[in-house]
């Protein structure tokens, strides 16, 4: 048996043809630590498709991928050769070493592990609800924590704990991601939202602040910012037209939290969520606000770092109303809702009106304005524009 294993490696080692396709099998076999799968080669050589034609007696020539199943090479060699000698044993032998499989965990051992070794070092702290939700989602939102805890279990591992141990030393004080990164792991990127740190650091996050884990940018902006984080600052931005100045400007995360320059916005703010709306009231010597981008990190920083007092109006449909609805269990008696009376909606209705879609019709609010506006459209089922409010939003501001 020894001669025919010499002289089958003697054979593929005379013809170079043979190299590229041995090499293949041997990654595959590894990765299964069986004769299992395909070798592909891509953009096969003359010399390639040669040998390869000939050993199984097959026209493999002009082809832009070869193919080459494992157990199909293995049953050419028995063929060809007249040995039943393993292939296993015919690609170590070619390698020149033994095959020794990548160290694999047994499946599901993932969230044993988490819980046996991660879990009793943060229980009691603020992580542990976070680590124990790992062991308890792993194929849905851990699966690719899972998948890489196979080969790389103690790297894994480690991540989470550092994760852990940076939640539990999280302090009630606004500082930037990448200052914040620095502190905890010497480097500024280290929990950006695409590194591998980042991308836990959010889920647990999220599970500090018992709410879904977030999957656009700005809802991670948000996320990080309810954390009293300033991530990416740029890509969130608010429309300000400050008392006393004649051009509205955009203000960003980064710009508010760098340099926020509030003394001259005034004891009294406006808010308009129309940026039509906005744009006629710029007029006026006041301060004007306009969430142009939603709800964003930085128009909900700005209300909190201005700590005063607002009149607020939005769209009269019922997202618009939810929304100023949310702002006001934010913060309480300064959200002051502003021209939401039934004289004001039956007016913006003597212009065009559509109907509004029923989903939102079950909608429940806590602020008595919002919710008698509710009542009244419900009743109509419609909306319009608030252009036709501008005279009103002029006389209240300059009054």
């Amino acid at each position: 048996m020894e001669t025919e294993l010499q002289n089958i490696i003697q054979f593929f080692r005379q013809k170079p043809g043979f190299k590229r396709l041995l090499a293949a099998m041997l990654d595959v076999y590894m990765q299964h630590n069986r004769v299992f799968g395909a070798a592909r080669l891509s953009e096969p050589s003359t010399e390639e498709e040669t040998v390869i034609s000939e050993f199984f007696k097959r026209d493999y020539y002009d082809q832009a991928l070869i193919r080459i199943s494992l157990a199909d090479f293995e049953r050419q060699v028995h063929k060809n050769f007249g040995t039943t000698i393993p292939l296993e044993n015919i690609l170590s032998a070619y390698a020149g070493k033994p095959i020794k499989p990548p160290k694999v965990n047994k499946p599901g051992t993932f969230s044993a592990m988490v819980l046996s070794e991660v879990f009793p070092k943060f229980e009691g702290t603020a992580a542990e609800q976070w680590v124990k939700e790992i062991s308890l989602q792993t194929r849905r939102a851990y699966r690719p924590w899972a998948e890489q805890y196979i080969t790389s279990a103690e790297k894994v591992l480690t991540m989470i704990s550092t994760v852990a141990k940076i939640i539990n030393t999280m302090k009630d004080e606004y500082t930037t991601l990448s200052e914040f990164s620095i502190k905890h792991m010497d480097a500024e990127n280290a929990l950006d939202f695409t590194s591998p740190h980042g991308q836990l650091f959010l889920k647990a996050l999220a599970s500090k602040f018992k709410q879904p884990a977030p999957e656009a940018i700005e809802d991670c902006i948000s996320l990080h910012l309810r954390a009293k984080l300033i991530s990416c600052g740029m890509l969130s931005g608010v429309t300000v037209k400050t008392a006393g100045k004649s051009q509205a400007r955009v203000l960003t995360l980064e710009n508010l939290y760098i340099n926020p320059k509030l003394d001259d916005f005034g004891e009294k703010i406006f808010i308009v969520e129309d940026p039509l709306i906005f744009a006629k009231l710029c007029t006026e010597n006041a301060t004007i606000i306009c969430p142009t981008s939603g709800h964003n990190a930085a128009f909900m920083y700005l209300l909190k770092q201005l700590d005063t007092p607002f009149y607020y109006s939005g769209n009269m449909t019922y997202k618009g109303l939810e929304q100023a609805d949310k702002l006001y269990l934010e913060f309480g008696k300064s959200f002051i809702p502003w021209r939401y009376d039934h004289e004001d909606y039956e007016l913006i209705l003597t212009g065009d009106f559509m109907f509004l879609p029923d989903e939102k019709r079950s909608l429940a609010l806590h602020n008595d304005t919002l919710a008698s506006l509710l009542s009244h459209i419900r009743k109509t089922g419609k909306t319009a524009n608030s252009m036709p409010l501008v005279p009103r939003y002029l006389q209240d501001i300059r009054r």
